[in-house]
């Protein structure tokens, strides 16, 4: 009987992890351009653009979670995805939470809340980038191993 691997191939890790992040890329850039153009006041609400911001917001956590389960599925050690964990979860505070708690909670960094949006967007893709790439480099560095056996 064979045994089975729990890690996937290289070629289906750099496939699944490049195509999930740019899934999250277009998403990231769609989202940040209608945003940021409705919340700096250069465009309304009611603007073609804007409207694409759901679907935006779509893209964006389809791509993270498609690369978040490569980087698991890779078997990318926990310690690197807790700390891409972490830098999500502080930009999901920024990105989402209301102006006021970011003030009240003292990390507001004297920002204003389109800033502190795009705060968080910046950093969960920084996150997500990240992860992508180390789950194709753990990758293909776990299986060069498997072929010196």
């Amino acid at each position: 009987m064979r045994e089975q691997s729990n890690s996937i191939s290289v070629l289906t890790a750099g496939k699944h992890g490049i195509t999930g992040l740019a899934i999250h890329l277009a998403g990231f850039a769609l989202g940040f351009i209608s945003i940021g153009l409705v919340l700096g006041g250069v465009i309304g609400i009611e603007s073609g653009i804007a409207v694409l911001a759901p679907f935006a917001d779509l893209l964006y956590g389809l791509g993270l979670v498609a690369v978040v389960a490569v980087a698991a599925r890779a078997g990318l050690p926990m310690k690197y995805l807790l700390i891409a964990g972490a830098i999500i979860g502080i930009g999901l505070f920024y990105k989402s939470a209301p102006h006021e708690i970011h003030i009240a909670s003292g990390t507001g960094f004297g920002l204003v809340h389109p800033a502190h949006i795009m705060l968080g967007t910046i950093l969960i893709t920084i996150s997500v980038a990240s992860l992508a790439i180390l789950a194709i480099r753990y990758n293909k560095s776990s299986h060069k191993g498997d072929r010196m056996k």
